[in-house]
């Protein structure tokens, strides 16, 4: 079973209107956990192409967006449980693509036998 269970209601609204604003040319999105600075273990909404190939752990994929984990996280994330869920109007300091959109992805675990 994928360590990521889903999105949630309001993270699967914050995603469609990032995904509306997008340029029809845009490169891919990706989820990435990197445990950095920014964003903490929080999941960044990212372009494909700023997941390092090789070193970064994929995770699976959600609503179409694969979900890539830094190495440290990783291994803990593989063994459980959690949905992507989105915070309304919060503030941070990262480079993740909803922040411009009024909200914030997080994780929230779930418990080994609860779904989304």
């Amino acid at each position: 079973m994928p360590a990521c269970q889903g999105l949630t209601p309001r993270a699967h609204r914050l995603l469609t209107r990032v995904r509306a604003a997008q340029d029809p040319g845009a490169a891919p999105l990706a989820f990435l956990v990197s445990g950095g600075c920014c964003g903490g273990t929080n999941p960044v909404l990212c372009y494909r192409t700023n997941v390092i190939e090789g070193f970064d752990v994929p995770l699976g994929d959600i609503d179409g967006i694969p979900i890539f984990a830094h190495p440290d996280h990783a291994q803990y994330l593989e063994r459980d449980r959690f949905v992507i869920d989105a915070l309304d109007d919060a503030r941070s300091d990262t480079f993740s693509l909803e922040i411009t959109h009024g909200g914030r992805f997080v994780l929230r675990e779930l418990p080994g036998d609860a779904s989304p």
